[in-house]
């Protein structure tokens, strides 16, 4: 159970239980002290006090009968008075010490034997000042018998009672500072035995708690700060000592974490060097790619300067038409088969717009890919793959480019031939036009269909145009983005170098390595894993509607 308790909980039950010995020890301690002082007391506001006031009141009465004494040895008159009066303060002295005296009496019996003293003080006092009137008489026999008989009955029983009282007094004194020894003794022996039980208790929870706390750190606090000290300053070569079967511990959890984020900022490094040649390959075929659709641009540009100068052909051939109206007649069949030329040239120009129909639709998913190329390049965390997907995809499309860029040279050549051909018709036919002039209107006609199919031709080349503008300024900027992602990536790298690996870590190494990595790899050997990478996406993988259309 203390095993499970929290180190908050450890920490405050100890300090908890020894403050409940320390303050147990000292209500005990002040129990005790009170119960001294309260001896203490006793034996200087009671006890002492009255054995002082008994000795000073013995003292008076022992003074008393001397001044007696004294006067009837020497029974001078002055003397008489002197002694008469200095027995009067003595007797008066020695009534005030009584009444105080009186203040003090704590028992029965000492009440008992406190009002028997103060009865023989006051027939001794009688006697006296009996004898003392005697002796103003000078009736010195008289005085003699009272001093020797009543006075010294009085005195003897006063000063016997006094002794009593004395010996009563001393007793209780020491009774109390018997109790105050007695109290102290019993505070010091269990005062002691609790400050060792407390030491000894302290001692141990200190020990448990130590123990626990060594054991949760797995080692010394200094050692577990020194190690979490090194892992904040990115250094990931130490080498953490645990004890054997430790799994629990922060040092051993600790240990665990730098062996986890060693492995991953090994495959950061090596996804960032995987990106940045990928970058690099990418960008270059992003530049083939702009310099063949530049070209194709021109040779688009070409094709339709070539249907200008046939639409100009076709309008001067309705023209000659008009003139040769005679010769229709006879030029039926050649015009006929002039028309099925035409016909021929116009399902041609169809095969055309249809190739620039591929070309369009291969321009659009090169901007979907560029677009995917930049969204893989932001996830980064994928480590390049999906991106390296994204790059064989343009390769191919790119191939498919070409490819119908040399379909569209040649349908252009066998609409060239074919036009060829129906102006070598149409020259065969001059001769025959010139004399059948009843067949110019319907080949009037057929030149103007043909006029107007060859000005769509022309304005679906000049769209044809258009998209290959597009498509080379898409790849500027696909090369533009591969660069990017060529900086990302070694700024992921120069971010990752803050971490300081061991050198058996697989998939460490260089940025310079991995750059002549990616640029050793044979040609062959890229284009293989670029036609598995794009094999493996099907057709229901490639979701069209996830892309944003621009």
């Amino acid at each position: 159970m203390f095993r499970q308790m929290k180190l908050a909980t450890k920490l405050f039950g100890a300090f908890f239980i020894v403050l409940a010995l320390m303050v147990g020890l000292g209500t005990y301690a002040i129990a005790q002290m009170a119960a001294v002082n309260r001896s203490t007391e006793d034996l200087a506001t009671n006890w002492l006090p009255s054995v002082r006031i008994i000795m000073l009141a013995k003292s008076n009465i022992n003074r008393l009968r001397v001044l007696e004494m004294r006067v009837l040895s020497d029974p001078d008159p002055v003397a008489v008075r002197a002694a008469t009066k200095e027995g009067v303060e003595r007797m008066a002295s020695t009534r005030q010490l009584w009444d105080e005296y009186s203040k003090l009496v704590a028992s029965p019996e000492e009440k008992r034997m406190y009002d028997q003293s103060k009865a023989g003080m006051e027939r001794m006092y009688s006697e006296h000042e009996r004898m003392a009137a005697f002796m103003q008489q000078g009736n010195t026999t008289e005085a003699r018998a009272v001093l020797d008989g009543e006075a010294l009955k009085a005195y003897d029983s006063v000063r016997a009672l006094a002794d009593q009282l004395s010996d009563l007094n001393v007793a209780g004194g020491d009774k109390a500072a018997a109790d105050a020894a007695a109290s102290y003794a019993q505070a010091r022996s269990l005062t002691i035995t609790l400050l060792v039980v407390s030491a000894v208790l302290a001692l141990a929870l200190a020990f448990l708690i130590t123990r626990s706390l060594v054991k949760q750190l797995g080692g010394e606090p200094a050692y577990v700060a020194e190690i979490a000290n090194s892992v904040a300053s990115g250094d990931l070569t130490l080498q953490i000592s645990t004890r054997n079967g430790d799994s629990t511990s922060v040092l051993a959890s600790m240990k665990n974490m730098v062996d986890k984020l060693a492995r991953v900022v090994t495959d950061v490094n090596s996804g960032a060097e995987a990106l940045a040649g990928a970058s690099e390959e990418v960008s270059a075929t992003a530049q083939s790619l702009s310099q063949a659709a530049s070209e194709q641009a021109a040779g688009v540009e070409e094709t339709s300067a070539s249907l200008e100068q046939m639409t100009a052909s076709i309008s001067q051939n309705t023209e000659n038409a008009k003139l040769t109206d005679s010769m229709a007649t006879k030029a039926a069949s050649e015009a006929a088969e002039g028309g099925e030329a035409v016909k021929a040239t116009v399902v041609a120009m169809k095969q055309i717009a249809q190739k620039i129909n591929i070309i369009d639709d291969i321009a659009y998913q090169t901007n979907l890919l560029a677009l995917n190329a930049a969204i893989e390049a932001a996830r980064a965390g994928e480590h390049g793959k999906g991106f390296a997907v994204v790059a064989a995809e343009v390769r191919k499309l790119a191939e498919r480019s070409q490819v119908a860029a040399q379909e569209i040279g040649d349908v252009a050549s066998s609409s060239v031939q074919l036009a060829e051909r129906a102006g070598n018709l149409l020259d065969e036919m001059v001769p025959s036009i010139k004399k059948t002039s009843d067949l110019v209107q319907e080949i009037t006609a057929a030149s103007e269909e043909q006029s107007s199919g060859v000005g769509q031709i022309n304005s679906a080349v000049g769209q044809l145009s258009q998209t290959t503008q597009q498509n080379a300024s898409s790849s500027e900027e696909l090369a533009a983005t591969a660069e990017e992602m060529s900086g990302q990536a070694e700024q992921l790298q120069q971010a990752m170098s803050f971490f300081r690996l061991s050198g058996n870590l697989p998939g460490q190494s260089s940025r310079g390595l991995g750059k002549a990595a990616a640029h050793a790899k044979p040609k062959s050997v890229r284009k293989a894993a670029t036609t598995l990478a794009v094999a493996n996406l099907s057709a229901d993988d490639m979701d069209e509607t996830q892309f944003t259309r621009f």
